[in-house]
């Protein structure tokens, strides 16, 4: 059986397509498709959190039903408008005005997520999740993960709402509107591992990029900018074990930063 064919006959054509999942498009609808054995937790935590935004009035694509076909799920929802913002801000790297603007509009949606987005209610707690990964890794000694624990426990609690992978790739701009995708990861929590969390993201692609983004960030947010820094040994020992073997030396040095060894 062409799977690949059958899929693209239900769902439409490929428009996107990541380590986890392939989405397919079809008039106003999208399908995303995880691969075979994703975790169904994850899928299902996804829905949920998609339909808890969708009430609180988050710039996403509305979620219809989860799916299970020929053993993989998917989930059915709106077809995302516009363009990946990624893309805008490659076709800008030579106007450092032009990037300056979009990376400005992001930190400000950003912004605004965390002011107005009470995730408290509903959503799992950044540092427990951060917590359930550092445990788990198979790529912490057991003296490192208690270094890490131990910064963990320190770090400030909170109730807003983090996406946890705010960037780029996962944002779309129709000249109008911003639409947020990929939303396994929100959690609450203090907006400062949000931050993190996104400085990292720009740090495995471009550093310069990374360093306007979190100068753009403190400025708009009114958040020091150690208070996010102090997050990042934390999150990138909890990376290590799930991003690819190239990004291992950068999350290493955010890890040495925080003193650790």
């Amino acid at each position: 059986m062409d799977f690949d064919r059958d899929f693209e006959e239900l769902f439409g054509q490929v428009v996107g397509h990541g380590a986890q999942a392939t989405v397919y498009a079809k008039g106003d609808f999208a399908v995303k498709l995880y691969r075979e054995g994703y975790p169904k937790e994850e899928v299902f935590t996804e829905a949920f959190n998609m339909a808890y935004l969708e009430r609180a009035g988050f710039p996403g694509p509305k979620v219809y039903e989860i799916l299970f076909i020929n053993g993989r799920f998917g989930l059915r929802m709106d077809r995302v408008k516009g363009k990946p913002v990624a893309s805008l801000m490659s076709e800008a790297k030579e106007d450092p005005d032009k990037l300056k603007e979009i990376l400005s509009g992001l930190v400000d949606l950003q912004c605004y997520l965390h002011k107005h987005i009470d995730a408290g209610g509903w959503a799992l707690d950044a540092k427990l999740r951060l917590r359930d990964l550092l445990t788990r890794s198979s790529k912490l000694t057991d003296t490192l993960r208690a270094s890490l624990l131990r910064i963990l426990d320190g770090l400030p609690d909170g109730r807003t709402l983090c996406h946890c992978d705010f960037h780029g790739d996962n944002l779309f701009f129709d000249g109008k509107e911003y639409m947020v995708i990929d939303l396994q990861a929100a959690c609450k929590g203090n907006p400062a591992v949000d931050a993190a969390c996104t400085y990292v993201s720009y740090c495995f692609a471009d550093k310069a990029l990374a360093d306007l983004y979190l100068s753009l960030y403190c400025e708009k947010s009114g958040i020091p900018r150690d208070n996010i820094m102090e997050w990042l040994p934390v999150y990138a020992g909890a990376l290590l074990e799930i991003v690819p073997a190239r990004y291992t030396a950068v999350l290493e040095e955010f890890i040495a930063r925080g003193g650790i060894q």
